[in-house]
């Protein structure tokens, strides 16, 4: 049962009357808008990995800004959403073989999150570790100049992994949409140019 304070917080929040009004699936859709309206990325996206896609509400903006996408996407939680140019594996990504796909992508988004704890720094070298994990497969999983969006918990290992990124990408940059709740430590590290092939 969620808490009065989280429902107290969900009944004043602008973005999530907004995406009921709209009809997107959660208030996370915006985050993805205005990463993309400073971006441009998803356009000239055709071949996209979503990472944590459930519910679906990132995959009903990347169909609405590109229709011609198509999605391969992720997450151990049934998505609502359903699309003819998505295809959905409900499979923990960790344990999913890759090479088995033999496709890369344009673009690799992960909205992922642990299952939070409330410590900030446990909740940081969660997401930490599943970053590191993506960053890993980069050589099976994403094409030549392609681009990433990634969500981390700000903390310790941010360093490490921006370094790492930038031996990846020509270019990492750090987002935080206005739609990100004020009290989270969330922020997006966008990187483009993919340039690490073997």
């Amino acid at each position: 049962m969620k808490s009065k304070r989280w429902l107290e917080r969900q009944y004043k929040d602008i973005y999530v009357k907004k995406a009921k009004k709209i009809g997107f699936l959660s208030r996370a859709a915006y985050k993805l808008i205005e990463i993309d309206n400073k971006y441009k990325l998803i356009l000239k996206s055709n071949d996209i990995l979503e990472l944590g896609s459930s519910p679906g509400s990132w995959t009903q903006v990347i169909l609405k800004i590109n229709e011609k996408s198509k999605i391969d996407a992720f997450d151990i939680i049934d998505m609502k959403y359903k699309h003819q140019n998505v295809k959905f594996y409900k499979k923990d990504f960790f344990l999913f073989d890759f090479n088995s796909l033999n496709k890369k992508y344009d673009i690799i988004l992960s909205d992922l999150a642990p299952n939070t704890t409330g410590h900030k720094q446990t909740d940081h070298l969660q997401i930490s570790s599943m970053i590191e994990y993506i960053i890993s497969i980069l050589d099976i999983i994403a094409k030549k100049n392609s681009s990433l969006i990634l969500k981390i918990f700000k903390g310790i290992e941010e360093k490490n992994i921006i370094s790492v990124l930038k031996k990846n990408y020509r270019k990492v940059e750090y987002f935080k949409p206005n739609s990100s709740r004020k009290d989270s430590t969330e922020i997006y590290i966008i990187g483009k140019n993919f340039f690490k092939i073997k």
